[in-house]
């Protein structure tokens, strides 16, 4: 299977899927889908108040803890979703197809200094054993960094990382997460398919719309094999 984003519609609402072996299912909602989760049957999930922090929660039940804070969440538990939400900032989904675990992590410029991709390797080694050059990486759209400036002050935050340009500093999120996986090992990155800045008619933007009118959510998760588990079900064997 070829690993690449495309664009899907059912009911003339459309989303992103990335196409990746199963059990392993990536989506990103579009502006033109009411309910991605009712849409495409995606029960339970688990979301979280997300603080631009690098902290990761490891769960395993569609109850987290009560007031889950932080920016990313794990997994290796079939059935289960996972979902950050975000609107220029970017998600970060990682798959580890050996030992079948999953996370998304929400990953925007103060994320980026804290150290949320560092902290997403190193809890894929701490909760699944996972190896760095076993995982695949993928970013979700986020915005450009032609689209994304900001103050001087991120020289400091990011040295050697911004983009200077008739006297105005930009940030690259994208870049700079790539080269924080790379450092860690992470061989097999597949870029975001879309910016969403520039695309108003599929995707939220606060930079492009000011205020804050809706949020993008990024969802993954690990399929449960129903027909294997009907299998065991009705089983003659069952006591």
């Amino acid at each position: 299977m070829r690993r690449i984003w495309q664009l899907k519609s059912i009911s003339r609402e459309l989303y992103l899927q990335f196409l990746i072996e199963k059990p392993f299912v990536i989506y990103f909602s579009t502006k033109m889908i009411d309910d991605i989760h009712r849409s495409l049957n995606l029960s339970p999930y688990v979301e979280l108040k997300q603080i631009h922090s690098k902290a990761i929660w490891k769960v395993d039940s569609p109850l987290p803890p009560e007031e889950l804070s932080g920016d990313g969440l794990m997994t290796s538990k079939p059935g289960l979703y996972l979902v950050v939400k975000v609107a220029d900032c970017y998600p970060l989904f990682i798959v580890d197809p050996l030992n079948i675990a999953c996370g998304v992590f929400h990953v925007g410029w103060r994320g980026l200094k804290e150290g949320i991709v560092e902290e997403a390797v190193l809890k894929f080694k701490e909760y699944f054993h996972s190896q760095p050059e076993n995982l695949i990486a993928v970013f979700g759209p986020g915005i450009r960094a032609e689209y994304y400036e900001v103050g001087e002050e991120f020289r400091s935050y990011f040295p050697g990382n911004i983009i200077e340009k008739d006297s105005r500093f930009y940030l690259d999120i994208f870049q700079v997460a790539v080269s924080k996986l790379r450092r860690q090992g992470v061989k097999e990155i597949y870029g975001p398919p879309a910016d969403t800045y520039s695309n108003p008619d599929l995707f939220h933007s606060k930079r492009r719309d000011v205020e804050l009118k809706g949020l993008n959510r990024a969802i993954i998760g690990i399929e449960k094999d129903l027909s294997l588990e009907t299998l065991i079900e009705d089983s003659p064997y069952n006591i």
